[in-house]
């Protein structure tokens, strides 16, 4: 490719730059930490989940204490960071989340500090835990419900325990108590098995009896019932910190599914801020490292399936939803035909999905063409129902990263602020980590080290 090519094949995203360069700073506050998990690992109830995939309950709360909003709303909600704590704040707030995980999460962070007492989930969880280290084997029908990806995740004693403690849990009645025992066992799992989460898989170890390719020794395994324990005793101990904190009465609304499906029935100027992290497009797919947790909670294959289709495309595996949103946004608002309008006139993007399909037989997975024009299309439906259901002068502000395929950097922050641009909003700020996000090793060795930008966006709704 000679220099006037490449130009000419970065002209577009050029053009798209010079209108959102000057939106460009770094803001000192917004390290990696608080836009992160990090932030969370050591704050009462947001560390009883290791669930990477979201940023802090700091972040949350400055940009609330900020903005003063009167609702709050998360359409990718994660474990249920900022429907938490803007309820706590007193605010109404609503989380849409499609990870039946991360809603549990949320559910029982918000169940301790509006319900059940330390005192009360000591006693529960005690007896639980009588319950898994006695003799009595647990009825078979209690065994983990292994999918072909979990099958001999735990040594031989945890799944023996794992199953006395669903016998356990399915003698609960009581909500609060029910969601909290719950998590504690499924925040564990990983601990008292045979695997790591290590980016897009789960990575085994080479006692597992499994057939690896490497023979990779994950250390010391926790057995069950002392993760257990010790999850439970950090649980208690944060519970009564949760109430000072959070316990004013105010529950959040979680509501489990998709917001592709979901924002469309919420009225319209229905909330004044909205924080959130969507997927990003990095081929990162949640049900796989995840799998252990999902399982826990029933999934079987098809269930598994099922939730990586309906979920915002990012991984090559996802099929177009092009006619199943048409279905059902079929007389309803005109936010996909917006959608559908922002994308084609989209230049960048269009550039972007020409020079990958010129390289097509290049690509360790052709499919990351089709990835790319999914998460868009998805994603110029979600600005254009926020678009709708924000009020004027009301604020989105949005974590995403860029990325980059086959050298060809896709400016994400760029492209998603000219699709809120058009859907009503002026994208006030692009705030860049000091540090950004490498790319891959394999690209590296190929087109050279180049850092993406991590960013913070904030769009703010035009009046009228």
């Amino acid at each position: 490719m000679t220099a006037t090519q490449s130009m000419n094949g970065n002209q577009a995203r050029n053009e798209l730059a010079s209108r959102f360069e000057s939106r460009l700073s770094t803001n000192p506050l917004l390290s990696r930490q608080m836009v992160s998990f990090q932030g969370n690992k050591q704050t009462p109830g947001f560390r009883w989940m290791k669930y990477k995939e979201g940023f802090s309950s700091d972040l949350v709360a400055a940009l609330i204490d900020e903005y003063n909003p009167e609702a709050v709303l998360d359409p990718f909600a994660g474990a249920g960071t900022a429907p938490v704590v803007a309820a706590g704040k007193g605010k109404a707030a609503t989380g849409i989340e499609i990870m039946p995980v991360g809603v549990l999460a949320g559910a029982a962070i918000a169940h301790a500090a509006n319900g059940a007492s330390a005192a009360e989930l000591r006693t529960a969880g005690q007896a639980m835990l009588d319950r898994v280290i006695s003799e009595a084997p647990a009825a078979s029908r209690f065994a983990f419900p292994h999918v072909r990806i979990t099958e001999r995740a735990f040594p031989a004693q945890n799944e023996t325990e794992i199953a006395k403690a669903r016998e356990y849990l399915a003698s609960v009645n009581e909500d609060s108590i029910k969601s909290m025992l719950d998590l504690a066992c499924m925040s564990v799992l990983e601990d008292a098995s045979y695997t790591r989460k290590d980016g897009q898989f789960l990575r085994w170890d080479y006692r597992s009896g499994r057939s690896l390719k490497s023979k990779a020794d994950l250390g010391p395994i926790a057995v069950f019932h002392e993760a257990l324990q010790a999850k439970l005793d950090e649980m208690c101990s944060d519970t009564e910190l949760l109430k000072s904190r959070f316990g004013n009465g105010c529950r959040p609304t979680l509501r489990t599914g998709s917001c592709l499906d979901l924002l469309k029935d919420m009225p319209s100027e229905t909330f004044d801020l909205v924080v959130t992290s969507p997927p990003y497009a990095n081929r990162y797919d949640y049900t796989r490292t995840y799998a252990l947790e999902l399982a826990w909670l029933g999934f079987d294959r098809k269930a598994f399936s099922d939730l990586r289709q309906s979920m915002l495309t990012a991984t090559v595996e996802n099929k177009s939803k092009r006619q199943r949103l048409s279905t059902l946004y079929e007389g309803t608002s005109e936010s996909l035909h917006k959608a559908m309008h922002m994308c084609e006139q989209e230049q960048a993007l269009t550039e972007v999905l020409v020079q990958l399909e010129h390289r097509a037989h290049e690509l360790s997975n052709k499919n990351v063409i089709r990835l790319i024009e999914g998460y868009f299309l998805e994603m110029a439906l979600v600005v254009a129902e926020l678009g709708r259901i924000v009020r004027p002068s009301g604020v989105v502000v949005m974590v995403n990263d860029n990325v980059q395929y086959h050298g060809e950097e896709v400016p994400v922050d760029f492209i998603l602020g000219d699709f809120a641009e058009q859907s009503g909003f002026d994208c006030t700020d692009i705030w860049v980590l000091p540090t950004g996000k490498g790319n891959s090793s394999q690209q590296m060795a190929r087109f050279g080290r180049r850092e993406l930008r991590k960013c913070v966006y904030k769009w703010v709704r035009r009046d009228g």
